[in-house]
């Protein structure tokens, strides 16, 4: 079972535009040594998007290379065909990745059962998990929690969810029709504390990039050592970056922009993203400025 925080890596791009392929096996090296619990390739965080084909086997692979199996890795399938989709999890299955995380086709807004039938067709053509990704604000459809509960009667490979409605009471009501048994993940980053206390035992984090011993500090005090006054403080104190990196609308700049600033490899974003405006890096410059002031 996948348990505490897996960051979802960023990808360094070049000014021109090339992928730094050296950059992610370094972050990926660094994430590591700061005591992270696995980490997720090919993510939305990483703009897989933005990548075709081949970039994504490689960029799959070289963190599978960095890790060296010292931590789990889950490596993102999603696309919009479902065997498309089927293709990448294939891949990551032959290069050793843990997991596969696969949000809904993001474009044709499916419903319950063709998402049913997508994610039933996946699980089927590998044998590791399969984390259902449920972000209803990329996607434009929401994965209610009945489908969760079928997924996860259907196939023992469906029974893990990064849940990013943003609706706590969602975990709830998975945990009940699913008999508490289905490994839930949160994936929206300002309800990280609410989520551990809510039965998430993980956290696929965007802020893990920049500081990822403090959301392990975070998961341990909460989930680990139910020390809910200590969790307070670490989500006190990484809460005004949580929230800008949720709701600011550019967090893969923010990541970068914040990782060069530490002398790490932030490096480009491809367009359609832009360069942050000098408005932009002024607000980071002070909630980073009172993060690392603690």
């Amino acid at each position: 079972m996948f348990k505490g925080v897996y960051t979802v890596l960023i990808t360094p791009f070049r000014r021109d535009g090339s992928i730094d392929y050296e950059a992610i096996a370094r972050n990926a090296e660094w994430q590591i040594g700061q005591g992270i619990h696995g980490l997720v390739s090919v993510g939305s965080t990483g703009e897989f998007a933005s990548m075709g084909d081949y970039e994504r086997r490689r960029v799959a692979a070289t963190v599978m290379e960095a890790v060296n199996g010292r931590v789990p890795v889950i490596a993102g399938a999603s696309a919009e065909a479902t065997d498309k989709a089927r293709e990448y999890a294939k891949y990551a299955q032959e290069i050793g990745a843990q997991g596969v995380m696969v949000l809904p086709p993001p474009y044709c807004k499916p419903n319950q059962e063709e998402m049913f039938a997508h994610f039933a067709r996946i699980a089927d053509s590998i044998d590791i998990p399969v984390m259902v990704y449920n972000n209803p604000f990329t996607t434009g459809v929401d994965v209610q929690a009945e489908t969760v509960a079928r997924m996860f009667h259907y196939s023992p490979n469906l029974s893990c969810i990064k849940e990013c409605t943003g609706d706590i009471r969602r975990l709830r009501k998975i945990r009940l029709l699913c008999e508490d048994k289905i490994t839930i993940f949160c994936g929206w980053e300002d309800l990280a504390y609410e989520c551990f206390l809510m039965g998430a035992v993980g956290w696929v984090s965007v802020i893990g990039n920049i500081v990822p011993a403090l959301t392990v500090e975070l998961f341990n005090s909460v989930y680990g050592s139910k020390d809910l006054k200590r969790g307070w403080e670490v989500f006190l104190r990484i809460l005004p970056m949580l929230e800008y990196l949720e709701y600011a609308g550019h967090a893969p700049q923010t990541l970068k922009y914040c990782l060069d600033k530490m002398g790490l490899d932030g490096g480009y974003s491809r367009r359609p993203r832009l360069p942050l405006t000098p408005e932009a890096m002024a607000e980071i410059d002070v909630i980073w400025s009172v993060l690392q002031a603690h």
